[in-house]
């Protein structure tokens, strides 16, 4: 009998670190065989601050995961990555001259992959390189160009890549929870595998994860990622503004937040109240609940505003027709969309992990998004992608770019 393949996703966020071990059935279906949750420590806004706090809260997470399958399925996981240290941008690589009676081949559409890897500074290091799309002999949109005759082929790739020292401080806290890291995920290109629609990609989205110390974005159009970056502000803010504003500790704000939180004050009932936890200095006091929410507003409304700063950045002047898709932990937050539509006149939605056959209920929250998209990234990706450190440091300078192929590198991220 073969031996059965398990996949785990290991998200590593700034509130809380998740594990997802999963197995594919045998008509393909997903089936999540285990969870595990721990409390991020040693991880602050994607840096990690601490390898040994996060080693721990990564075995905690990883050994709940196994609890029902033993110990020793997990050979190596995909562990999502985020920070303000993430960027992007878009290359275009060409192979001319072709002559080829049997059209373009595999091998040539290969080399066209291999050479879309970044020759970048050693400071950074490629996360990933995703295939945007063909163009032969100028006519752009090609999915697939194997087989057909042409002159001239490009294809136009998203890359994404980060800070080479924070990315390696990940891995080795993985690795010394005694797994190995098989692939490094972008959170916000995770969050989209679980949360977007075909329909949603074809027409263009912008998907945003307000995590709890980031907010990761990507743009996607033609079906692709076609821009990401990381924003250094999520749901611990909010919960920082209801402390000062209310002078009270942040456990009791992020508490009073997750149950009278709402995103748009204005539409609540002037008389709803909320009591306010006395303590040994203060007594229990009430204060109305529109003014509780005035400064989740204010903060929400300024990520808002600096996920539509990132897409005019990106070169868009509006959002693209999928419209916006918010997902990650604060975007539970009540009211949400309809700020989002309000502010931007455009669609908005919450996205919650959907397409996958017999989820667990406790998954399909946007809190999971990531977790659940890295464990679809990894299957759909198995062997496509390049085990982290052989990466851009390695290859810089290695290759030689004679020949047919040149390429040219274009703006697409911050």
């Amino acid at each position: 009998m073969a031996k059965e393949i398990f996949y785990t996703a290991l998200d590593i966020g700034c509130n809380k670190i998740c594990a997802i071990l999963a197995r594919v059935g045998s008509e393909g279906e997903l089936k999540v065989v285990g969870t595990g949750i721990a409390p991020s420590q040693g991880v602050r806004k994607g840096r990690v601050e601490s390898i040994s706090e996060l080693k721990e809260a990564i075995v905690a997470s990883l050994s709940e995961a196994q609890r029902y399958t033993g110990p020793d399925v997990i050979n190596g996981v995909y562990a999502t990555v985020s920070g303000a240290h993430i960027s992007s941008f878009n290359t275009r690589e060409e192979v001319q001259g072709l002559d080829d009676a049997q059209g373009i081949t595999p091998r040539q559409m290969e080399q066209l992959g291999r050479n879309s890897i970044p020759e970048i500074d050693a400071s950074h290091e490629v996360i990933h390189v995703v295939p945007i799309g063909y163009e032969v002999d100028g006519m752009p949109g090609v999915r697939n160009p194997a087989g057909l005759h042409a002159s001239e082929v490009r294809l136009q790739s998203h890359v994404v890549v980060g800070d080479a020292n924070i990315l390696t401080n990940t891995v080795n806290a993985v690795k010394n929870g005694k797994v190995s890291a098989r692939s490094l995920v972008l959170h916000s290109l995770a969050s989209g595998e679980a949360t977007l629609n075909g329909n949603e990609r074809e027409m263009g989205v912008v998907l945003a994860d307000i995590g709890a110390g980031t907010t990761d974005i990507s743009i996607y159009q033609y079906g692709q990622p076609w821009y990401s970056s990381v924003l250094p502000v999520g749901g611990s803010q909010v919960t920082r503004d209801l402390s000062i504003a209310l002078r009270i500790p942040f456990a009791v704000a992020e508490e009073l937040k997750l149950k009278w939180g709402h995103a748009k004050p204005d539409s609540l009932r002037g008389d709803d109240e909320v009591v306010i936890p006395g303590s040994q200095e203060r007594t229990p006091r009430v204060v109305m609940r529109r003014d509780f929410c005035e400064p989740l507003h204010l903060r929400m409304l300024e990520i808002i505003k600096l996920i539509m700063l990132r897409v005019t950045q990106a070169g868009l002047r509006h959002l693209p027709p999928g419209g916006l898709v918010l997902t990650g932990g604060a975007a539970e937050t009540p009211g949400l969309a309809d700020l989002a539509e309000s502010v931007l006149q455009a669609p908005a939605r919450i996205g919650s992990p959907a397409g996958v056959v017999g989820l667990p209920s406790q998954l399909r929250k946007p809190a999971f998004s990531g977790g659940v998209g890295a464990l679809l990234w990894g299957i759909k990706h198995q062997g496509q992608g390049r085990p982290y450190g052989i990466g851009s440091k390695t290859l810089s300078g290695s290759r030689s770019r004679g020949g047919l192929f040149s390429r040219a590198r274009e703006k697409a991220g911050s």
